[in-house]
């Protein structure tokens, strides 16, 4: 298994010392940011299990964002189950545009790129009991 290396943080000083950011504080940062985005249901393993998402358990979502560094820049693969019937483009943008931007703010090193793979589309609680309570309110209409 191949380490990642760590990011040194760059300022325009000489610093008199180094500061290292290792890649489960960039996993960490991106799982943060994916979890505040509308529309995502949860982050799944990078492998489907028979043709199904593998949502993680708060314990491994790590394991849904993989980070790589090429030329002193930082590009991140998540994977993640998004909610059905939500326009899937938007929400995979807004989870790029916030990933990039809150690792950014917070440790001052470019993003090159953030790729978004979608393993699956689930129905939310909501949605799922909504249909039911309107047909139990047409048959009490009906009656």
């Amino acid at each position: 298994m191949s380490r990642t290396p760590a990011i040194r943080l760059q300022n325009g000083a000489q610093p008199p010392g180094k500061i290292e950011v290792l890649p489960n504080a960039i996993h960490s940062i991106a799982v943060q940011a994916i979890s505040e985005c509308y529309g995502v249901v949860g982050i799944t393993a990078p492998r489907l299990h028979y043709g199904q998402p593998v949502l993680l358990g708060p314990e491994h979502l790590n394991h849904g964002v993989q980070v790589r560094i090429v030329n002193d820049q930082i590009v991140l693969d998540v994977y993640v189950a998004l909610e059905y019937g939500l326009r899937i483009s938007e929400i995979a943008h807004n989870i790029m545009s916030g990933v990039k931007f809150l690792i950014e703010k917070m440790l001052g090193v470019p993003v090159a790129q953030v790729n978004v793979n979608v393993q699956g589309l689930s129905h939310s609680a909501a949605q799922t009991s909504a249909p039911k309570h309107a047909k139990a309110e047409k048959r009490a209409i009906r009656n």
